[in-house]
């Protein structure tokens, strides 16, 4: 088994620094720091890096903890994402529906002294791609659906 680690911008790396056909890609805090518009090119990358078959292990800001729960719009508006966006379970569903959710829950809480990170105001998920899965690019619409 290959393991490559790549630390950059993965928007700004190209075919040749990132070519895809990863079997997993993991987000830590990316995601809930994108502002709305860039959800459209995170789709994209996602499709164009993850493998068919391949997994997508997310955090993100959970509803009703940390994260800015104002709209779309009203992020606009306000031109500041609040520190970044907190999502729910229904419209991580929705932007993620062309993968298939395997697990999306709170993170486990850990206690200050546990070798383990552990925050009740985190949704960790895993999604996966089908592996006959053909090439869809769907725009990802507002976080309350």
């Amino acid at each position: 088994m290959e393991i490559r680690f790549i630390c950059g911008d993965a928007f700004a790396l190209g075919p040749a620094e990132l070519p895809g056909g990863y079997d997993l890609v993991v987000d830590s805090g990316c995601f809930h720091h994108l502002p709305p518009h860039r959800r459209v090119s995170y789709l994209q990358l996602l499709e164009r890096v993850l493998a068919p078959g391949g997994h997508l292990a997310l955090t993100a800001f959970a509803s009703g903890g940390m994260g800015s729960e104002l709209s779309d719009a009203e992020l606009y508006r306000q031109r500041d994402l609040g520190g970044g966006l907190a999502y729910t379970p229904e419209s991580l569903r929705w932007i993620f529906s062309d993968l298939t959710e395997l697990e999306l829950r709170r993170m486990n809480t850990e206690p200050p002294q546990s070798p383990l990170f552990g925050v009740p105001f985190l949704w960790t998920a895993l999604f996966r791609r089908d592996r006959d899965q053909a090439s869809a690019t769907r725009p990802p619409g507002p976080r309350q659906p």
